[in-house]
């Protein structure tokens, strides 16, 4: 992978031969459903992957990234065409906005009862909300989706897709090769470079909070969700290595139960945080399985894991890794956000390296230092489940 090569007008590109015997690429801004005015990012990507069919939108909350990819690598001239239209794109028309707006509303409705959308919206919100809580609201959502126009799109893209806002990826195996690498450069350059560069805009974060907020059940389904902070941690082979080992301590708990546990670094750049999430369709003791995570949780803190545990909990962290680089998109988008938070990308060897030399004594003292930090707990429950206190008091 080449460092990134800066154009004139602020736009970086960089060009990666190390993964896809065809072609990828990517395009990324830093705006997102999490950062923009409500609903305005969703709708101007649908609106513009409208306009261009061989692109994808990859919502990243704080950022948006437009991937697409062919088998055949020579077909890179076509994608990067495609982009760089897709960026100058200003033809906006209202009716093709109130259709969209109309498709999302429609969707938004469909899976608004939805229990497990309802605790992924409740979540975000009390994990990342220094002001009022609040609950989701389709409606509201729904009349701000459909007050926006034609202006408001055109003022989204003079704002966002400008060349200080940009990062381009091109990657497959193909670029291992000078003459092709040459001859990306000269289409990026004569398609990319008239771009106006535009001011550039920050990720701005919000402030994490916690706290808790549960929901009253209207049927059997039940769950629950503990979550910290992890936005501005740097200890990530360590706390890789904790989340294996966490997940397959669950995996083995939860076994023979009712009950689906997700272990995950939740919500996106900027906003992350380590979350567990469990799920029951007949299991009404939501306790128990609070007491379950809970016990798991403080063992981290607690006890040093054995040798054979660390060296299985190493080999999946770095499985999970690498199979993350495998993949072209998954690859490319990990690459810009962290072009965009930290400002310049990993080296994906050396973090492999790191993982693999991460002791018991490092785990145990990561785990202490997210696990110490502020709780998001909430809750699809009745009333007689854990309260805040008592989470944090089994912790």
């Amino acid at each position: 992978m080449t460092n990134p090569i800066l154009l004139p007008n602020g736009l970086r590109y960089l060009l990666d031969d190390s993964v896809g015997d065809g072609v990828s690429v990517s395009l990324t801004v830093p705006i997102g459903h999490s950062n923009a005015p409500l609903g305005l990012a969703a709708l101007f990507e649908q609106v513009l992957c409208r306009q261009f069919k061989h692109v994808q939108p990859v919502p990243g909350g704080t950022i948006t990234s437009y991937y697409g990819g062919f088998d055949d690598a020579m077909m890179y001239t076509p994608l990067l065409r495609i982009l760089s239209r897709m960026v100058n794109f200003r033809d906006f028309d209202q009716t093709v906005i109130d259709a969209v707006a109309e498709d999302i509303a429609q969707h938004t409705r469909d899976l608004a009862p939805l229990p497990a959308r309802q605790m992924n919206l409740l979540y975000k919100f009390v994990a990342f909300d220094d002001e009022e809580k609040r609950r989701w609201d389709p409606e509201s959502y729904i009349k701000m989706l459909k007050s926006y126009t034609v202006k408001d799109l055109q003022d989204f893209a003079d704002t966002y897709m400008t060349g200080n806002n940009i990062i381009l990826g091109v990657t497959g195996h193909f670029l291992g090769k000078a003459s092709e690498i040459d001859e990306v450069r000269v289409l990026v350059r004569d398609w990319f470079s008239d771009i106006g560069a535009g001011e550039e805009k920050q990720i701005i974060n919000k402030v994490y909070s916690g706290g808790y907020e549960r929901i009253e059940p209207s049927d059997n389904y039940r769950q629950f969700m503990l979550g910290w902070d992890v936005s501005d941690l740097h200890n990530v082979a360590e706390a890789n290595v904790l989340m294996s080992m966490l997940k397959g301590r669950l995996e083995r708990a939860f076994a023979g139960m009712d009950a689906n546990c997700d272990v995950r670094i939740a919500d996106y750049y900027g906003f992350r945080t380590l979350r567990i999430s469990v799920s029951s369709h007949g299991e009404k003791d939501v306790n128990k399985l609070i007491d379950i995570v809970c016990a798991n949780v403080k063992r981290l803190r607690t006890e040093l894991a054995s040798d054979r545990r660390m060296e299985t909990s190493r080999q999946h962290a770095m499985s999970d890794k690498l199979g993350m680089f495998l993949t072209p998109r998954g690859r490319a988008v990990e690459i810009a956000w962290q072009l965009w938070g930290r400002g310049e990308m990993y080296d994906i060897n050396e973090r492999l390296n790191a993982t693999w030399h991460v002791d018991a004594h490092d785990v145990r003292e990561i785990a202490q230092k997210i696990f110490s930090g502020v709780l998001t707990y909430v809750v699809y429950a009745p009333s007689d489940v854990y309260s805040y206190e008592d989470v944090m008091a089994k912790l």
